[in-house]
């Protein structure tokens, strides 16, 4: 069905704009420790919050790209995500991700993150025909109402 199609259907053109998933993150201060170590980061301010705040931080802060983790909900299903339609594609890639950081988040914080589809393209690649979904999610601090984050990605299906 994949290579028949020659356009977007109807329901994939509906689903740019819409909401594909929201959950709550905690950033914990064992997660931004232990973020901070996997990637490399020795500064001592994203692991002692005394000399975090000797710095002028107002807490232990989160490295760049660290959002926390998401909380599970059993209930969710088999996860928050929403499908919007019917992709014809077997195989998913990711296709990048891109973060812009907004407001310097801390251990404690809870974040609720927004996600929505921003544009479906349908191309031809050399593998055949290919889908491209670029999507954004909006982290927002549940504390202030501040949004702290975006992130971009682009899913590659074929």
């Amino acid at each position: 069905m994949a290579e028949e199609l020659e356009d977007l259907t109807d329901e994939m053109k509906a689903a740019v704009g819409q909401e594909t998933g929201r959950s709550t993150y905690e950033v914990t201060t064992q997660g931004i420790r232990t973020f901070a170590r996997s990637v490399g980061y020795k500064d001592e301010k994203y692991y002692d919050a005394d000399a975090a705040k000797s710095l002028g931080y107002d807490g232990l802060p989160a490295p760049p790209g660290f959002l926390g983790m998401p909380i599970f909900n059993p209930d969710a299903g088999a996860g928050a995500r929403r499908e919007l339609f019917e992709n014809p594609f077997n195989r998913r890639l990711n296709g990048g991700t891109e973060v812009e950081p907004i407001e310097q988040v801390y251990g404690g914080d809870v974040l609720e993150a927004v996600s929505r589809i921003t544009s479906l393209e349908l191309t031809q690649s050399r593998l055949g025909k290919m889908l491209i979904q670029n999507s954004e999610t909006v982290y927002t601090r549940e504390s202030d109402g501040k949004v702290v984050a975006k992130t971009r990605g682009t899913g590659l299906s074929y």
